[in-house]
């Protein structure tokens, strides 16, 4: 008897679908055709657009009012010609869609977590064709990423196939999530790091691809192989990342690779904290990409050097190193922002959230990819702070639990204010004035040992708010040049707390509120450059949509690579 459909065994689960991308942009080819990829992005159940649970495309032109016909499903393209493929409306929401949901899950699978968005929804919206304009960017208050697009005598040119354009602009929402205070006035290293981050994670993730790292190492000879001086460290920095960089901007007018390509080119220094042009947020998060690139290119080196036999390596070996390189230091960097404080960052902040938090994970530096992270930035003079994130373990004795649900502690912030009231004279935290608790994060990382990981990173911030003259006589800061006695001001401090799988917390980072160095240094930037408020009030929010503020960022008329 045939047995009942109802008993069936069902198939294993399927986590991914391939998806066909173009790898860079329109102007990367190799042997005559596009560089594209097949590519694995998260299985969801799609609607037309696509559409999933987290990302919805929407090919409204608002140029010409024209609300274009969703992709009624995923396409291989294959068979495609280039021509064919570029005019292809259906592609172009393809490659939003499968970038956009490449670069949520690796952040995703880095921190162990559902990331969620700033704005109360679960879908972000991707919008391919929305001006006519050489532009894209993250609009929070519309939920959405627009990109722009440019006729040109000789082809019409779309922001939106640029891999490294989505990344970028989808890494702005990720963090935004992440750390949504990021983009308000502060330290100069803070606005750079939004900048830093999307400009990193673009590059990182075209090199996580080996067959497409592969192509850029240039042909083989018979037996696959290729010659040891073409893996060499200035090899690759001048040929694979440089002409990575410059040929991810030709396609946009020739104007976003600059930066890119200046950031991968940029020699270890330390003049940029004193020169002024590096308080540009783009230009100094130039100094963050070098380093990580840096170290990149350091560790892909060291991993390639037993395989050099004869004067030469095998072409596919030495690919499949620098993307799991590449793939390893991604998801460093991504880990370490639950490290960062949640206000008044700093480029140091990073670098100790970095090396922290892949502590936690990968207890024993085996291949060295701490060492490498930390010495590139030490060469770019970025060091750990003195006063970083501490561990608890000193002050464990005077931490109590009592009447505090731990259950609770792993999800609720009102539980996380009550263990941080009940502990605020052991933690060094001053709750004479305003302070809340942002969120509430658990996550569970897979360490390269098999084991589970899980810890719950809570984030809190305050805030006090007078006149200039009020905030300095109570000893808040001391007034930097400029600064007039009754202007308003604004003042932040804040930090992170980390909690282990039973609730004990194990690491404390914070930016204390009353550190009048700090407080006096973000107020002198914010007055030196101008960023007052609609009120001509300093350290408040810029009384702007967010989506206005990234518009601006990527818009700019003073420097041709601010605009894609």
């Amino acid at each position: 008897m045939a047995p009942d459909a109802r008993t069936r065994v069902a198939g294993p689960a399927v986590r991914t679908r391939r998806m066909r991308i173009l790898a860079q942009d329109p102007s990367v080819t190799v042997g005559g055709r596009v560089l594209t990829a097949e590519v694995p992005v998260p299985a969801d159940r799609l609607e037309p657009g696509p559409t999933g649970h987290r990302f919805q495309v929407v090919d409204y032109d608002a140029a010409t009012g024209t609300l274009h016909p969703p992709a009624d499903r995923v396409h291989s393209f294959s068979r495609v010609d280039d021509r064919m493929l570029l005019a292809d409306f259906a592609f172009h929401s393809q490659q939003v869609y499968a970038v956009a949901a490449r670069t949520l899950a690796a952040f995703e699978f880095s921190v162990g977590r559902r990331i969620p968005w700033h704005f109360a929804s679960s879908q972000l919206f991707l919008v391919p064709h929305a001006f006519a304009e050489a532009n894209a960017y993250y609009a929070a208050e519309d939920r959405a990423l627009y990109f722009g697009y440019l006729p040109e005598s000789d082809g019409t040119v779309y922001t939106c196939l640029s891999h490294d354009v989505v990344a970028h602009e989808t890494t702005h929402a990720i963090l935004d999530g992440l750390r949504p205070r990021y983009i308000e006035p502060g330290l100069p290293d803070q606005g750079a790091f939004h900048e830093a981050l999307a400009d990193t994670v673009a590059l990182l993730s075209v090199f996580s691809m080996d067959d497409v790292v592969c192509r850029l190492l240039g042909p083989a000879d018979g037996q696959g192989r290729i010659e040891a001086a073409a893996v060499a460290p200035k090899a690759l920095r001048d040929g694979v990342l440089l002409g990575l960089a410059e040929q991810l901007g030709r396609a946009i007018s020739g104007e976003r690779g600059g930066a890119l390509r200046r950031s991968a080119a940029l020699d270890p220094t330390t003049a940029w904290r004193t020169d002024p042009a590096f308080e540009e947020v783009h230009r100094r998060g130039e100094v963050v990409v070098a380093a990580v690139m840096s170290a990149l290119l350091a560790i892909w080196e060291r991993r390639l050097r037993p395989l050099v036999h004869g004067g030469g390596l095998d072409r596919d070996r030495a690919a499949e190193e620098g993307a799991k390189a590449a793939g390893h230091l991604l998801g460093m960097i991504c880990r370490g922002i639950d490290y960062c404080p949640p206000v008044e960052l700093e480029f140091a902040d990073v670098l100790d959230g970095v090396l922290v938090a892949d502590a936690q994970l990968v207890p024993d530096d085996d291949r060295g990819y701490r060492a490498a992270v930390e010495s590139a930035f030490a060469a770019y003079g970025i060091t750990r702070p003195a006063e970083g994130i501490q561990d608890l373990a000193e002050v464990a004795g005077r931490l109590t639990y009592l009447n505090v649900n731990v259950t609770a502690l792993r999800s609720d912030r009102d539980e996380v204010f009550r263990f941080i009231w009940a502990n605020a004279a052991a933690l060094g935290i001053d709750v004479d004035q305003y302070l809340t608790v942002g969120a509430v994060r658990p996550s569970v990382r897979i360490g390269p040992d098999g084991l589970l990981v899980t810890e719950v990173v809570a984030d809190y911030v305050q805030s006090v708010d007078g006149s200039a003259a009020e905030l300095a006589a109570a000893g808040f800061l001391e007034l930097p040049v400029g600064l007039a006695d009754r202007t308003q001001v604004q003042l932040w401090g804040g930090g992170i707390l980390v909690f282990d799988q039973f609730a004990r917390a194990r690491l404390h980072q914070a930016k204390p509120l009353r550190d009048a160095d700090r407080q006096t240094r973000r107020m002198a930037y914010l007055v030196r450059t101008g960023q007052s408020d609609q009120q001509a009030r300093y350290g408040f929010s810029y009384g702007m949509a967010r989506g206005q503020h990234f518009a601006a960022l990527h818009a700019g008329q003073s420097r041709p690579e601010e605009r894609w």
